[in-house]
């Protein structure tokens, strides 16, 4: 199979897993022939064995541009597109290996959330991936710059973790990004604690005619029953960026469908999705496959800390910095739809 064929074929397996992948998360990349075939900004890694989801830039003049250190630097594709390259580009082609994967997987993210994540507190870890770790940037040129500044030029690190975001892999073969990322998932696994709940038989009409009525997700109505999910949405929701992008900066929760209502009737704009304290989670007919997949995302990390661990989130100018970015808003404007 050829190296593109491989590729796409991974990318869709993993794109269908919400354990490593959610909606519009994630990139992957590969090299070919001084070209990086990155996947483009606001597209599905699901999509890849169906639609062409990735754009070819010139890997040379983003070479030359990061050896000089330069992390403004603009893409430029090979060929004329409509789609954009993934705000994470530079990253891809930072990393030495023929094949770059970044994704947002479960059960190391659930780790990587927490104020006391250090590799040294995980002696056990494969030392042969040289393992690295960075400190949470704004995506694009300053995360760039911190990951280059782990890199020592060579292929050695194979594992780059990006605390409050995601995962970056490297290597020469899907196989290899593979037998990587199973043993990363395998390695970083938590046992979730989850308690059944069951879909309200209750709706929220407002005086527009605005109707919020139970999400279709039943283990999403645990975020607002369960009280040790209820208890830390306030305090623990802003955790990585995509959370923020697709659901806001802060999350609504209201003590009973009657304090909802009164709030909303004066909110001159309306969330996508609401919390009420020991009813369930409700959501209006904005709340798309993308929003949705970010908050069943945030459901798994949560049920994955029944330790009480102190987490990290982002400061307001953090978020501040995603909710006003033109390249979010982009993403985000292509997922409305979805």
């Amino acid at each position: 199979m050829r190296l593109h064929e491989s590729v796409r074929q991974f990318c869709s397996e993993i794109g269908k897993d919400p354990l490593i992948v959610q909606g519009a998360g994630g990139n992957v990349s590969w090299k070919e022939n001084e070209v990086l075939w990155i996947k483009a900004s606001g597209t599905w890694l699901a999509d890849a064995g169906d639609k062409d989801i990735f754009v070819p830039v010139e890997l040379d003049h983003l070479t030359k541009a990061l050896e000089s250190r330069d992390y403004s630097v603009a893409p430029q594709t090979v060929e004329s597109t409509l789609l954009k390259p993934s705000i994470e580009t530079l990253l891809h082609a930072l990393m030495p290996h023929r094949i770059v994967v970044h994704v947002h997987a479960i059960e190391v993210l659930a780790h990587l959330v927490r104020k006391d994540f250090k590799l040294i507190n995980y002696p056990t870890l494969d030392k042969t991936l040289n393992a690295r770790t960075v400190e949470y940037c704004k995506p694009g040129a300053e995360l760039a710059e911190a990951v280059a500044n782990q890199l020592d030029g060579t292929s050695n690190t194979r594992v780059v973790f990006l605390k409050n975001h995601g995962v970056i892999i490297g290597g020469d073969s899907i196989d290899e990004i593979s037998e990587t990322l199973k043993y990363l998932t395998r390695f970083f696994a938590t046992p979730a604690i989850s308690v059944p709940v069951t879909t309200p038989d209750l709706s929220l009409r407002l005086t527009n005619g605005v109707e919020f009525t139970p999400i279709g997700v039943t283990k999403l109505h645990e975020v607002a029953v369960t009280p040790s999910l209820v208890d830390r949405l306030y305090d623990n929701w802003a955790l990585y960026p995509d959370h923020i992008v697709f659901l806001g900066p802060l999350p609504q929760l209201f003590g009973s469908l009657e304090e909802a209502k009164y709030s909303l009737e004066m909110e001159p704009e309306l969330p996508d999705v609401i919390f009420v304290r020991d009813v369930g989670t409700f959501a209006r007919e904005t709340m798309n496959k993308a929003k949705i997949a970010q908050l069943i995302c945030y459901y798994d990390v949560m049920t994955k800390l029944n330790d009480g661990a102190p987490l990290s989130t982002l400061t307001d100018a953090q978020i501040s910095e995603l909710v006003d970015w033109d390249a979010e808003k982009y993403r985000r404007g292509l997922n409305d739809t979805k």
